[in-house]
């Protein structure tokens, strides 16, 4: 997979908290940004399909009864 470089600024004290983080863990700390951002984009992908599964089961049949009538 390609890989892209981009630049973050933040406060001395974030950076090294990010460092620790990625330290304590083993890993690199492109690795360990990568994965907060990949966790935090699914639980929002998981949110929105929770969302859609409680609208289909709310309103399901008023939904198909709409889509029958078009």
């Amino acid at each position: 997979m390609a890989k892209t470089q981009v630049n973050v600024r933040m406060t001395d004290e974030t950076a090294e908290m990010a460092r620790q983080a990625a330290e304590t863990r083993h890993m690199p700390l492109n690795d360990y940004i990568e994965q907060l951002v990949r966790r935090d984009n699914d639980g929002v992908r998981e949110r929105f399909l929770e969302g859609a599964r409680e609208v289909i089961v709310g309103y399901g049949d008023l939904i198909e009864e709409l889509a029958a009538s078009r």
